[in-house]
């Protein structure tokens, strides 16, 4: 092992300024602002990555604002990348420590971003620098990929590789150690009615809404009633149940708000949906209108408390991957429509085509409409894999964890856009999964240890 793994923790002090930087900016894809497609937020995050790679010596590249690469340039063909995201989910609510401070206690900097996937796209950065100031020459180039969009539609990284050269290798720092040989397939799609059958009179509900994201358990969710004065029903349910519901009367309404617990929409039981907490609450009340009556009792009866589609005809499961994930990440009723965003994530070896006949057999009957948004095919590389082979290697010299496999994860990361590529790192074995929560944090001395992780990796594969 060369010396660039001592230089790694010279760097260590700079590193953080660096995450404290980019951590600052909320980047947040959006909408279009002026020639920035994500919005500001996002095209700030890839400015000052690009900033911070020109001043290291890297050669930058902006594509078109969709994306961008710092490259440590090789001799010979190909390209092993190394491909990050700059943008983050919301926020959300609960946060103890300010959301974009990069705040350090202890062993942690606590910040959105800082676990998904700035901290680790910083660390891989790290290890190219590392590499490239020890004097070492890798037989091809080495390229840090940074995307834009991966906690929305993927269109940027759809754009950047229709407009450069595509690598033949690499791995996504977007996951978890040993090594991500598989993935689940995702789909994201609404299930919607059209709402008529309003009656002048009794119990009405004017507005339900939740959600921040469909890829986020959601942690808040808010139903406005009129016409009558259902309190007392509400905090009998909050005392049988212990969830987190408060009632407020603002002028002739009702507004009924819940809190949930967030989470990562890949592990919906690591969490707390505030939506299913609001449709328990009201299951056994009558409003006037029986079409919501109705949408509220399909989805208690088909969805609830459910994480894999147990009762939405989607439950299934295969050996390399699993249980099929399934989270409701946002919902909206008005008196027009009602509207539930589900995200999925199905077996690797699975058709999505299957996934979505098995869900028709429930929705169909009902007369609501499935309409589709988005899907990722899976993502599976053989365990027995050259590179998987290489990673697994410098993973067990580092960590003497002779014991953890390859593993399977719901997530989707950009590994799925480069041919040959795995997700590697950064959260190890043990250590509690805090994407998309609140306090979300990296580990310092897990974060050195990921980056000699991966500049070895680097090293081993393009020597």
């Amino acid at each position: 092992m060369g010396n660039y793994l001592e230089l790694i923790d010279q760097y260590k002090d700079q590193m953080l300024r660096d995450l404290q930087e980019i951590v600052a900016i909320k980047s947040v894809a959006g909408e279009p602002e002026g020639d920035s497609p994500f919005g500001k937020g996002v095209q700030d995050a890839l400015d000052a990555m690009l900033a911070i790679g020109e001043r290291e010596g890297f050669a930058a590249k902006n594509v078109d604002n969709y994306g961008g690469h710092l490259e440590f340039k090789g001799d010979g063909d190909g390209i092993f990348a190394l491909v990050g995201h700059l943008d983050v989910v919301p926020e959300g609510s609960g946060w103890v420590h300010e959301p974009y401070g990069g705040e350090i206690v202890g062993d942690k900097m606590f910040g959105r971003g800082t676990i998904d996937d700035k901290g680790p796209t910083m660390a891989a950065f790290y290890a190219m620098k590392a590499l490239k100031d020890s004097g070492f020459k890798p037989r091809k180039d080495i390229r840090l990929i940074l995307g834009l969009d991966e906690e929305t539609d993927w269109d940027g990284m759809k754009y950047y590789m229709a407009h450069e050269e595509i690598p033949d290798s690499g791995f996504a720092p977007d996951a978890d150690f040993p090594v991500i040989y598989c993935e689940k397939g995702l789909i994201v799609f609404d299930v919607m009615k059209s709402l008529h059958n309003v009656n002048a009179s009794g119990l009405r509900l004017v507005r339900f809404e939740g959600g921040n994201a469909p890829n986020m358990v959601a942690d808040r969710a808010k139903l406005v009633v009129t016409g009558g004065d259902i309190s007392d029903k509400i905090a009998e349910y909050k005392k049988n149940s212990g969830y987190d519901i408060t009632c407020e009367r603002v002028e002739d309404c009702l507004e009924i708000s819940a809190k949930g617990i967030s989470a990562h929409g890949a592990m919906p039981e690591v969490g707390l949906s505030a939506i299913t907490i609001l449709f328990d609450a009201v299951k056994d009340i009558e409003f006037n209108n029986s079409e919501v009556n109705a949408f509220i009792k399909f989805y208690n009866d088909t969805i609830g408390f459910d994480y894999h589609g147990e009762r939405f005809g989607c439950a299934f499961e295969d050996e390399p991957s699993g249980k099929l994930n399934f989270n409701v990440g946002l919902f909206k009723l008005d008196e027009t429509e009602a509207r539930l965003t589900i995200n999925i994530r199905y077996p690797a070896t699975m058709d999505v085509e299957d996934v979505y006949l098995g869900m028709e057999t429930v929705v169909g009957p009902t007369g609501y409409s499935i309409e589709r948004k988005d899907h990722l095919a899976p993502l599976y590389v053989p365990k027995d894999h050259a590179l998987v082979k290489v990673l697994m290697e410098v993973y067990q010299e580092f960590t003497g964890d002779k014991e953890s496999e390859p593993l399977a994860i719901g997530g989707a990361t950009y590994a799925r856009t480069v041919p040959n590529s795995v997700a590697f790192g950064p959260v190890f074995p043990g250590e509690e999964a805090v994407e998309h929560q609140a306090d979300e944090y990296i580990s310092i001395s897990g974060m050195i240890k990921a980056t000699k992780i991966f500049a070895e990796a680097i090293y081993r594969w393009t020597k």
